[in-house]
């Protein structure tokens, strides 16, 4: 879990507690991550006594975000220090704006926890005097790090050995000028006021002619990019949403990747992160910024989606961000006649949210370019179904655990074909937007026939089917089934909408700290304590899918007790997946982007 988050689309970094980088991403957001398991510590040196941050009780720390800024405010021994970071729109660049106020000689020392292109292998750390600054380089990867004002001291050593790590803990500092391999780097600084710099290029000459451009005048570097993010949100009131829609525009890559969250804490579950391109959601993220008015942004995502990701009509589980398949647990064991080892939510999703994009932007220019990936994929959609049932054949829900038919998913086929059917009316494909729209009913019709439990009266979580026949179903009762409200599958007071919402709430709802869990018995992510009664965590994301059922039935003050609810639950301005059942502490990995997408549709659908 992280407390900060900055990010340009092609530098981005992520903070913990005590202010320090934990993850740092060039030239890719996800990819690569070049502190891999590591810490940029930051170190106090006062009149002879040494502190790192993380030594500094936590009373005495503040750390919060404004808009994607990360600050943090830090008491030790009478002095307080301030600091404040922005990825810089113009460059690489992350510019750390740093006062110091307090008596005594003061110096301020930075450690470098430096794993080029996610690895220890084979990196270099040395200084460069003319520069006064220190460099780090493996391949075609460069990072300088200076400051608008002189070094008081340098050191470079061996990173396996802790060498440069415990050096600094004196105050001072070696001078060793270079090192080899697994490599790591300090720099202290003895002066008020200063501005330190990351920077970030694909050579020697990049870096260097960045860091004479920004030294010149950090200042209006700094000031720039603060006046860009406010105005950016200006016309929100909500703390949150202003937070939310930064961080939802940080995560947008320059080449459209929109991974899901950059937090690796989650590396020690399965040694793999969130830090993936899931079509889902990223395209939900993109919705939301089309609803907010940033279309501008979305564009490159669509770019990406339509022109690089598709293949033969649908969409694979996850991409890395550079655009390559991701890791994936989908079987190929489920590539059988009535079964393939995709999602295809996401892929009918993107088609829904696509069509929002077009409605919003008008951008006629991009849809002549991409319908014939519109109609493969509403082909593909089309000819995925059982021929008796008329649904959709199986494939893994969105939770990416079961295999099956599954209630969400359908309602989301449905969505992109109705999606489907209206760009092929834009376009004067009269043929297909009949036969898309009929398709969508025949979905539509097929779900409430053979997937809503009268006798429970909930749809079902999801069936098995094998050539016209429904082999099992699974009765667990599941949030995702919001679904159909999310895709407006059916009139918001339908009794089957409404019957199926109320027992979601009375199965689901996390008595003792509120919000709502996935379905019941959801394991994944639990936490030492006795979850008897409890259905599982709650999730951001899940409560504000009822949140919105609330708006769209016009029960606005429901709906405002879960966004206030969700608020409560943010730390520094940032959302995490999960929400501890016994403390309301954040679970798993923070930011989430689909928690701060569905909390700013929430904000956006109250206004």
């Amino acid at each position: 879990m992280r407390s900060g988050f900055t990010s340009n689309g092609k530098i981005s970094a992520l903070y913990d507690n005590n202010f320090y980088i934990r993850e740092l991403y060039y030239p890719y957001l996800g990819q690569y991550n070049h502190s891999v398991g590591g810490y940029f510590k930051i170190g106090i040196w006062h009149d002879g006594k040494f502190t790192w941050l993380d030594q500094i009780n936590d009373k005495d720390k503040k750390i919060y975000m404004d808009n994607l800024i990360v600050n943090a405010e830090i008491e030790w021994y009478n002095i307080k220090v301030k600091f404040s970071d922005v990825a810089i729109f113009s460059h690489s660049v992350i510019i750390r704006k740093v006062d110091v106020k307090g008596e005594g000689y003061i110096r301020i020392i930075f450690y470098h926890d430096f794993k080029l292109n996610g690895n220890e292998i084979g990196d270099t750390a040395f200084y460069d005097p003319e520069l006064d600054s220190i460099l780090h380089y493996k391949d075609n990867t460069w990072f300088l790090i200076g400051s608008s004002h002189k070094l008081y001291e340098y050191t470079t050593g061996r990173r396996d050995k802790k060498e440069v790590l415990n050096d600094c803990e004196d105050g001072t500092l070696n001078k060793n000028s270079i090192a080899q391999g697994s490599v790591a780097s300090a720099i202290s600084i003895a002066y008020p006021s200063f501005y330190y710099f990351i920077i970030a290029g694909e050579t020697f000459d990049h870096v260097v002619s960045i860091y004479k451009e920004i030294k010149e005048n950090p200042e209006f570097h700094y000031a720039k990019n603060k006046f860009y993010w406010n105005s950016i949100t200006s016309e929100f009131t909500d703390n949150l949403a202003k937070i939310s829609l930064a961080i939802m525009l940080g995560h947008i890559g320059d080449n459209g990747a929109v991974p899901a969250s950059l937090d690796t804490d989650i590396l020690k579950f399965n040694l793999d992160t969130y830090a993936y391109v899931w079509p889902r959601d990223a395209a939900l993220t993109a919705y939301v910024l089309d609803m907010a008015g940033y279309s501008s942004f979305t564009r490159k995502f669509y770019d990406l989606v339509f022109h690089k990701l598709f293949e033969n009509g649908y969409l694979f589980q996850k991409y890395n961000p550079d655009g390559t398949w991701g890791s994936t647990w989908h079987s190929w064991t489920a590539r059988t006649k009535k079964s393939f080892n995709i999602q295809e939510d996401e892929t009918s999703t993107v088609i829904w949210a696509f069509w929002n994009y077009f409605t919003k932007s008008r951008d006629y220019d991009m849809l002549k370019n991409i319908y014939h990936t519109i109609r493969d994929a509403a082909d593909f959609m089309v000819k995925f179904r059982d021929e008796k049932l008329k649904l959709p054949l199986e494939t893994f829900d969105l939770w990416e655990e079961k295999l099956g038919v599954h209630t969400y998913t359908v309602a989301s086929v449905y969505a992109g074909l109705k999606a489907a059917s209206n760009f092929a009316n834009v376009v004067g494909d009269e043929e297909n937007m009949k036969k898309w729209n009929d398709v969508a009913e025949e979905i539509k019709n097929s779900l409430k026939n053979y997937m809503f439990d009268k006798e429970r009266g909930i749809f079902y979580k999801f069936i098995n089917i094998d050539d016209g026949k429904i082999t099992s179903v699974d009765k667990t009762v599941e949030s995702s089934i919001l679904g159909i409200v999310t895709f407006d599958v059916f009139d918001i007071n339908d009794p089957i909408v409404t019957s199926s919402i109320n027992e979601i709430i009375n199965k689901l709802w996390v008595k003792n700290i509120g919000g709502l869990a996935r379905y019941e018995n959801d394991s994944y992510q639990r936490i030492e304590g006795d979850y008897n009664g409890i259905p599982g965590n709650p999730w951001i994301i899940t409560t504000m899918w009822l949140a919105q059922y609330y708006a769209k039935k016009k029960d606005m003050n429901k709906a405002k007790e879960l966004l206030a609810w969700a608020e409560k639950h943010s730390i520094s301005g940032l959302l995490p997946e999960q929400i501890s059942p016994f403390n309301g502490g954040p679970l798993s990995v923070m930011p989430l982007l689909w928690s701060h997408a569905e909390y700013l549709k929430t904000y956006l659908m109250l206004k």
